[in-house]
């Protein structure tokens, strides 16, 4: 009877490493520089960079990239590489790729119906700092019109520093004080899928405030401030 007590002790202790080391499979492969495809067939197509594009909600870890290195440690934190779910859905993953902080974000293929681009966002809305959470997100514009004339408002506004920005929290020493990231400005890509084109709004000591796009800054109205 002792032999077959330790036998099971073994097999559970088989069973509970199996278990342990169950994330660390290789569940996903690259096709190709924009396409990344699942054990089981489904096809991911790139959507863009994090300073380009993201998704709301917590990040759990699916599997890594077949001969891509596992992990790497940025600011003594350890980051696992490879694909996330977001929010607890897999039409929307998270990719992480070795020794770039920075991530990437997969649409399942035969989801996105649209080019991700500010043009053919179908609603705007604004996300106050410092939480990027759109529980509580502002609705600047929610019609094909009002999203257009509402690009173009900002796309025509003048440029931060020469509207003369950056001279309202300009220091002596030519520092910047009390200038800080307000929130962000998100298009809704589609209506059924958590993918959105991230804009970052800064403020000017709440005097002025300015919105992002590309590498251009623009004056946003103090209308679209909630």
């Amino acid at each position: 009877m002792r032999k077959l007590w330790v036998f099971f002790i073994c097999m559970m202790t088989v069973f509970s490493f199996v278990g342990c080391k169950s994330s660390d499979q290789v569940l996903f492969t690259e096709a190709d520089s924009k396409t990344v495809v699942s054990n089981d067939g489904t096809e991911y197509i790139y959507a863009g960079s994090e300073v380009q594009v993201c998704s709301f909600g917590e990040l759990d870890f699916l599997g890594h990239i077949k001969g891509e290195k596992k992990s790497f440690v940025h600011l003594a934190t350890e980051i696992k590489t490879g694909m996330y779910a977001v929010g607890g859905e897999q039409d929307v993953l998270v990719r992480y790729f070795p020794d770039n902080e920075f991530f990437a974000v997969y649409v399942k293929s035969d989801l996105l119906t649209t080019e991700v681009a500010l043009e053919n966002c179908i609603r705007f809305e604004l996300v106050k700092a410092p939480h990027f959470d759109n529980s509580e997100a502002i609705v600047l514009c929610d019609e094909a019109a009002e999203c257009q004339a509402f690009l173009q408002e900002i796309q025509s506004a003048e440029k931060a520093k020469e509207a003369g920005l950056y001279d309202l929290v300009k220091q002596p020493d030519g520092s910047l004080q009390n200038c800080y990231l307000y929130g962000w400005i998100c298009g809704v890509i589609q209506e059924d899928l958590n993918l959105f084109i991230r804009l970052d709004v800064t403020s000017y000591d709440d005097q002025a405030y300015s919105v992002l796009i590309g590498a251009e800054e623009y004056v946003l109205s103090g209308e679209w401030i909630g």
